[in-house]
Order: structure tokens, then sequence, then C-alpha cells
């Protein structure tokens, strides 16, 4: 799974004001899985309530079991799908990469854009926020 984060995102898009490195299929599917825990192509196409082939829910299961989102175990002639990562973790996980990258490609803009993001934090979040920089700087000190 987390070859999936170290590749990078190749498509990396914003949806619903949030970045996703997945397609609107995958993300549709990874929400039914999510939900359920786990479903065979036929559990999770019934899950979608959208008109999707069978094949093409197949594909994308395929798809994202290749990426390594999901492991699979055989049931039968078909399989069960698993995710790898819970929906936070991995929500967690492409906020961090987006940050990381636009830190390292473009500091002053990332500074900026931090500097708005501030105003929008409560009070409980920006004590949690100065606490975690003090102690990275306590710790860098060491």
């Amino acid at each position: 799974m987390l070859e999936f984060f170290k590749k990078g995102f190749k498509n990396l898009k914003f949806k619903k004001d949030k970045p996703t490195p997945l397609g609107d299929l995958e993300e549709k599917i990874m929400d039914v899985l999510w939900k359920i825990g786990n479903g065979t192509v036929r559990e999770v196409r019934e899950e979608l309530k959208e008109d999707l082939a069978h094949t093409t829910v197949m594909t994308i299961l395929d798809r994202l079991y290749k990426k390594g989102l999901l492991k699979r175990t055989k049931e039968g002639k078909s399989y069960r799908y698993y995710p790898l990562i819970q929906k936070k973790e991995f929500e967690k996980k492409v906020a961090e990469k987006v940050i990381t990258d636009i830190i390292r490609s473009q500091p002053d803009t990332a500074l900026a854009a931090f500097e708005g993001a501030i105003d929008t934090l409560s009070p409980e979040e920006i004590k949690k926020l100065k606490k975690l920089l003090e102690e990275k700087v306590k710790n860098e000190k060491k």
C-alpha cells in the first residue's frame, strides 16, 4: 500500500475541495468498500446503485488491487476485495503528499497559503498546531 504513495500521484485532481489521486469510479468504489468493509464485484456493484457493467466494476477493483490499495482473496470463481487503508488514513496521506510537494517545490507559496489557512482554524486547532511546532523545534535542538 505504501508503494501507492511512494510512486507519487500521476493524476492528482481536486474534487469536492479535496485532492485525490483516484478517478471518479475508483473513488466511488473505494467509498463503497470503506462503507461495507469488503465485497465481491457483485456486492460492490449492487452497493454503487449505478448502472455499471459487471466487467467495469471488476476492472476498477483489479486496478485498485494492482495500485496496492486493496487486497483480495479467492472466493469460488471470484475475488473478495478488502481495503488496505482506512478512509481517514488515506485522506491524511494524500494531504501530506500534497503539502509536502508544495513545500518542496514552492516554499514561498506554501507559506503564504498556510498564513491564509490559519485564519480558518479554531482556537483549539491553533493550540494543537502551536504545540506541534514547539515540539518540532525542541526536537531539532537536541
